[in-house]
């Protein structure tokens, strides 16, 4: 789970997590009624050389990582969303990769001492009264979550040994001036693109479909049931607050159109050139353009200051060969320097581009940012280097998932034990 937390939020101290730790046993509950998930109690999740991964790990961790996606989601998320992020495998493996550590620090002699686990234990706010640590509380705490001494006293020495292995890769890592001085003209070196994305949708809305053909599709009920599917995947969005019968042939002459490729890309091609002809760096091009373009609920826009160091483009996608146009050297596409726009085809979209502005790096400004960058590629090398170092760990390690729990089809379903 530190993995996890580390990867999304940035670098934790320890005792910030132990804290959080110990305010989740206090308040979340740990043993639920389905933590087993009708495994019986002897069960594991897998095991690391050996070495087994609980049931009670296991569920905590998942409970935890699927509470995080539901509140990312507004609590909307269904069981099949949640199972498509692979939650219940990534928590086998962040559990493993904890358990392969764990066992490497032993190894080299990095765990924690037991003076070191006292200590923290003795900090975490919610084992405190009045200011200073209590000892029935912590017992209290402890026996409320079904938690012995030994076992939590184990996460605490486990969670410091990690403390230190974070540290071990952030201290062998070398950052030179020459590669923050990259960092910093990467990101500063900037372009606002203007642009029209031409879809296979937008082309749809010309596309002429009879009416029969509309009532003929609506007759066969195995296609009206097709019909029923695409309503019900946009009943909250699209087609919110309408019924279906309301808006079931809009749906069908979307479907029907959508089957006419090749009309489609005959559309947007004839688009395409037209656009191209008349996208140039005067305002008055673009209301010639959103004119011309008006029927299909398409207008020019910009991208906003985008950087070198990316190629996803802000609500358009990935393209490497726009990012590579704008950012040579003496571009082809840069509109204020007599270049002229250019097509581009993404995975059954036409983009239409041209660089409208440029922004080059001012390096007066490097020394203020100097000590920022220098964290980011320190983060970034950290990990790298975690990542290639767990990955050889692992090709000689022997770590075995139980299909039974980690396969298991959605955080609701019954399944057997090893």
């Amino acid at each position: 789970m530190l993995s996890w937390i580390r990867e999304k939020f940035g670098t934790v101290v320890i005792g910030g997590i132990i804290a959080f730790i110990a305010f989740v046993f206090v308040f979340y509950g740990v043993f639920s009624p389905k933590a087993t998930r009708g495994l019986h109690e002897g069960a594991v999740a897998g095991t690391v050389n050996g070495d087994s991964i609980s049931i009670s790990d296991f569920n905590r961790e998942l409970n935890r990582k699927m509470e995080f996606f539901k509140n990312l989601g507004g609590g909307k998320l269904t069981d099949d969303q949640l199972k498509s992020f692979h939650i219940r495998e990534s928590v086998f493996q962040e559990l493993a990769n904890r358990k392969l550590m764990i066992q490497e620090a032993w190894k080299l002699g990095l765990i924690a001492s037991d003076a070191e686990v006292k200590e923290k234990i003795q900090e975490i706010p919610a084992l405190l009264k009045e200011g200073h640590f209590d000892l029935e509380t912590y017992k209290r705490v402890l026996e409320e979550n079904h938690y012995t001494p030994a076992v939590f006293e184990k996460l605490v020495r486990e969670d410091l040994s990690m403390q230190q292995w974070e540290a071990y890769f952030q201290t062998r890592v070398r950052v030179s001036e020459e590669e923050i001085k990259r960092d910093f003209i990467l990101t500063q070196d900037q372009r606002n693109l203007k642009y029209v994305l031409l879809t296979p949708e937008s082309a749809q809305k010309v596309v002429t479909i009879d009416a029969s053909d509309v009532q003929k599709y609506l007759a066969d009920p195995s296609k009206l049931n097709i019909a029923r599917i695409k309503f019900e995947e946009g009943k909250t969005t699209l087609y919110r607050g309408q019924g279906f019968d309301q808006v079931k042939e809009s749906i069908v002459k979307n479907i029907l159109s959508g089957d006419r490729v090749e009309e489609i890309q005959k559309i947007n091609q004839k688009l395409a050139e037209q656009v191209l002809a008349l996208l140039s760096l005067n305002p008055a091009s673009d209301s010639k353009i959103n004119l011309l373009l008006k029927p299909y609920g398409v207008v020019v826009k910009t991208t906003g200051w985008i950087t070198r160091d990316r190629t996803y483009i802000p609500n358009v996608g990935e393209s490497k060969e726009l990012m590579h146009d704008a950012f040579v050297s003496r571009s082809s596409i840069d509109l204020k320097a007599g270049g002229k726009p250019k097509k581009y085809m993404l995975a059954g979209r036409t983009l239409l581009a041209g660089v409208l502005e440029s922004k080059k790096p001012d390096l007066t400004g490097l020394a203020q940012q100097r000590d920022t960058i220098l964290q980011k590629i320190s983060a970034r090398k950290a990990k790298d280097f975690y990542q290639e170092w767990m990955k050889k760990l692992t090709a000689k390690s022997e770590v075995v998932a139980n299909p039974a729990v980690v396969g298991a089809q959605s955080a609701g379903e019954e399944s057997t034990g090893l």
